[in-house]
């Protein structure tokens, strides 16, 4: 879980296993303690997309 939180703040391009691919801001790491993280964004158009960390692909920071 400590690896996620070092892109809190961060921009970043994200894909996930559904073959969604997303691009924006994380606003939140939320362990919940039980084995189940989610990720909370703001994308590239304003919408909020939380997802579990199991559904991750791949994450990868945005330079700016």
């Amino acid at each position: 879980m400590e690896g996620f939180k070092q892109y809190q703040g961060k921009k970043v391009f994200i894909s996930l296993k559904n073959h969604r691919v997303y691009s924006g801001v994380i606003k939140e790491v939320l362990d919940q303690k039980n084995g189940l993280v989610f990720i909370s964004i703001i994308d590239k158009f304003g919408n909020n997309v939380t997802f579990a960390t199991g559904e991750l692909i791949s994450i990868q920071e945005e330079k700016e």
